[in-house]
């Protein structure tokens, strides 16, 4: 008996973030880092996002994020500010050391991820790319 059409759908998806999934734990792990923190580092490389926002993004419980920040801070790769118009508020900055760290990680994964495309087509890529944010789309609340 033939799988159902959404039970294929759902089996590769959970296939696909696998994949993905240990390609960023390898590549975290790589530079000393977890794929939480590695995550974090990655947020905060392209904006300046609050202990909030960083739960909302890392899809965890706002008191998780003081350890994981606190932990990254002790090794000299972020900061944390007031926001300036609301003190209540601290947004994380990265520090140089944070700002490198990051950008190998990302580049670690581009290249990695890329490598793996390499004998698609253009046009197959493309057609990836609108499938992938299409569905990150619906599944985003």
């Amino acid at each position: 008996m033939a799988a159902a059409p959404e039970d294929t759908l759902v089996e590769t998806l959970i296939g696909l973030f696998q994949e993905v999934d240990g390609l960023f734990g390898a590549a975290s792990r790589r530079l000393g880092l977890t794929p939480q923190q590695a995550q974090l580092l990655c947020f905060a490389r392209h904006r300046r996002p609050s202990s909030g926002e960083l739960a909302a993004l890392l899809h965890c419980d706002k008191t998780n994020i003081t350890g994981l920040v606190d932990r990254l801070q002790r090794r000299g790769l972020l900061t944390r500010r007031p926001d300036p118009d609301d003190r209540r508020v601290t947004h994380i900055h990265l520090t140089a050391e944070g700002e490198a760290l990051s950008g190998e990680f990302q580049q670690v994964i581009e290249t990695t991820l890329t490598a793996g495309f390499t004998s698609w087509s253009g046009a197959e890529r493309d057609d990836l790319i609108r499938l992938l944010r299409s569905a990150t789309s619906a599944l985003r609340p």
